[in-house]
């Protein structure tokens, strides 16, 4: 294995403080309760079942899977076995119902389409998830003879992603046949692509047209190769590809625009909110491929901005399409031109398109299943929340506890409690963003000058041994590629939050207990910026002690920006009696659409002297609490200087 850092066992992290009462929340929501939302949460799919006498498309496995995947590793992050029960049923019946030539799952998915096998890398994941929750080494031979006994061609389209699941069984098993199958799947593959998808694409400067998610599915394969090869041509495709991902389609909140394909990086555009699990999902590999700190860097600050402003506080509803700047979201408030004026930006439980609902459920377990990683004696703290992480090392049972709010606050403390002395290597993340950082050991202080690297502590540990990171966040003012302004500081993106009307609307095939919303403001949200303004004197933190358990939320959040604004007396709601829909992106097909639509405005193009108006004082929280939001601000600087 030639990764620098490796996963822990599920088990042995417990989320505390925010992060546990988030699962808990998400437990009680949308993971606990989607089989309330009708077809196809309602029917077990990997259970056997079917609606009636249907030939289930492949899609309601793949979306299924998906919140099987969350469910599991949820129970078992925060210890609710009934989730983790609700999930083995699936669990048990796929293993316990396998065919003689090692396939696992529906017949229907047998149908050789490139799309009708990957749903089973999807639940291969969950039972990825149980084996590391369990050590079940079951799971290790059935999906081994799934590979070996099976006979079948894995290079075309989406099932070219089966490579992920051949590598992890290989690595346990250590049979070759395994890593060869998987080398010729990616040399066929990209032999046979023809879309921008391909190794060509992604190692050139070519701006790929492709869906999000299956290029953040398919870009990490490389870094996977690379893990169980050491052949560094693997390693550079996937850097490349995510390199290109940052300069060409990233947007303000770390989350990267794919409405529904990836189309550019101003503030207008959105992200499916499965690309918030997927995105990330992928960060973890390259974060272990290379121990480069930027990939944690950017998954904290997607998870924290993008995925948390994507889900409703309860986890009742999630936006299929989010977006930086959102005033309404409702069911006819999509300014995508991707099905444009239809409900896929409401705070929904059903979507016209089930995938985000489901995937959803995995963004933040799979953040706290990655909180820590490990190469033999060397722990690295890879992302930081409040957490216990319990791990053995040269016969001494070693317990971290980690006492944060983060990222609410700069300091994060490890208290270490082993029942007898031991040497490891701790290796404390700095983020890109800190301005160097400090460490106290027992008291005694070190500076450190560096950032973006691992601080490494190799030391013989005794029980109450105590470190203290202390990290130097700085507010920015940052610049859009549409010309806006937004803040952030550290992990942190701040957005104006809008206080909102809710309106409850019944979701279809439901049985009520969950619904879809129209939230609506009347809150001022028409606000510019002159960034010459923007100064330590005029742009402040401020907190709060509110020691509330969630604080994601408008009322409970415990640190926001003032900054100065100036009202905008033209820049106001979008209305349109005809829209134009995108249905089909590949085969770019169209159509007009007529009602009364209401959107989001896009940042002004011009603004005039005469539109701006007095000085006031705004407030700014952290993004992922305002479901109603302005992230990026127009600039006003160059009109009030009478240049424009």
């Amino acid at each position: 294995m030639y990764e620098k850092m490796q996963a822990v066992d599920l088990g042995a992290i417990k989320p505390q403080g925010w992060v546990k009462e988030f699962l808990a929340t998400q437990a009680n929501g949308l993971t606990g309760k989607l089989q309330h939302t009708g077809y196809p949460y309602s029917i077990a799919f990997w259970k056997g079942e079917t609606r009636g006498d249907e030939t289930p498309p492949w899609e309601v496995f793949e979306q299924t899977a998906y919140r099987l995947d969350g469910m599991y590793a949820c129970g078992a992050l925060i210890g609710r076995e009934n989730l983790c029960a609700y999930a083995d049923e699936s669990f048990d019946y796929a293993l316990s119902h396998i065919a003689p030539d090692g396939f696992i799952g529906s017949e229907y998915l047998r149908e050789t389409s490139g799309w009708h096998r990957w749903p089973q890398v999807v639940f291969f994941r969950a039972l990825i998830a149980k084996y590391e929750y369990t050590h079940d080494e079951k799971i290790v031979q059935a999906l081994h003879d799934f590979y070996i006994k099976g006979d079948y061609d894995y290079s075309i389209k989406r099932e070219f992603l089966h490579i992920e699941i051949m590598l992890w069984v290989y690595g346990k098993t250590g049979d070759k046949r395994l890593l060869d199958l998987a080398k010729k799947t990616y040399e066929d593959y990209n032999k046979n692509c023809r879309d921008d998808n391909s190794e060509k694409v992604m190692l050139s400067d070519k701006k790929p047209y492709v869906h999000g998610v299956t290029h953040d599915e398919t870009a990490k394969i490389g870094a996977i190769l690379y893990m169980y090869t050491g052949e560094e041509k693997y390693l550079r495709v996937s850097v490349h590809a995510f390199e290109k991902l940052d300069k060409m389609f990233m947007l303000p909140d770390g989350g990267h625009c794919s409405n529904e394909f990836m189309i550019a990086n101003d503030s207008y555009q959105s992200h499916e909110t499965c690309t918030i699990s997927d995105y990330t999902w992928a960060l973890y590999y390259l974060l272990m491929a290379t121990g480069d700190v930027k990939y944690a860097d950017k998954i904290e600050k997607c998870i924290f901005n993008a995925g948390i402003g994507a889900v409703k506080e309860d986890f009742s509803a999630v936006q299929y399409f989010s977006c930086p700047n959102q005033v309404l979201a409702t069911q006819s408030s999509n300014h995508n031109v991707f099905f444009c004026g239809e409900q896929w930006m409401g705070y929904n439980s059903k979507h016209f398109t089930d995938c985000c609902v489901g995937n959803a459920n995995r963004f933040m377990p799979n953040f706290a299943r990655r909180l820590w990683m490990r190469n033999e004696s060397e722990i690295y703290a890879t992302l930081y929340s409040p957490n216990v992480y319990s791990f053995e090392q040269n016969g001494a049972n070693v317990q971290i506890d980690e006492k944060t709010n983060y990222p609410f606050e700069d300091t994060v403390a490890f208290a270490i409690h082993t029942d007898k002395a031991v040497k490891f290597a701790l290796n404390l993340r700095i983020p890109v963003w800190s301005d160097g950082a400090t460490v106290t050991v027992n008291g005694k202080e070190q500076k450190i000058k560096q950032s973006g690297v691992f601080y490494r502590i190799e030391r013989e540990f005794a029980d109450g041994d105590e470190i203290v990171l202390t990290l130097q966040p700085k507010i920015e003012a940052q610049k859009s590629s549409d010309g806006g302004v937004y803040f952030t500081r550290g992990a942190l993106v701040f957005a104006l939050g809008l206080a909102y009307k809710e309106e409850k609307v019944p979701a279809p095939g439901g049985d009520g207990t969950l619904c879809n919303y129209n939230l609506t403001t009347d809150e001022a949200w028409n606000y510019g910026i002159d960034e010459s303004e923007c100064t330590a004197t005029e742009v402040r933190l401020v907190r709060r002690d509110t020691h509330a358990p969630n604080p994601w939320t408008l009322e409970s959040v415990p640190l926001h920006l003032t900054v100065p604004a100036y009202r905008l007396a033209d820049w106001q709601l979008l209305h349109k009696t005809e829209v134009t829909q995108c249905t089909g992106l590949y085969a770019k097909e169209y159509r007009q659409k007529t009602g009364d639509f209401t959107f989001t405005p896009p940042l002004p193009e011009k603004i005039s002297e005469s539109d701006v108006g007095e000085k006031e004082t705004i407030s700014l929280i952290p993004m992922g609490a305002a479901k109603l939001r302005v992230t990026v601000f127009p600039r006003i600087e160059t009109v009030k200087r009478g240049t424009v």
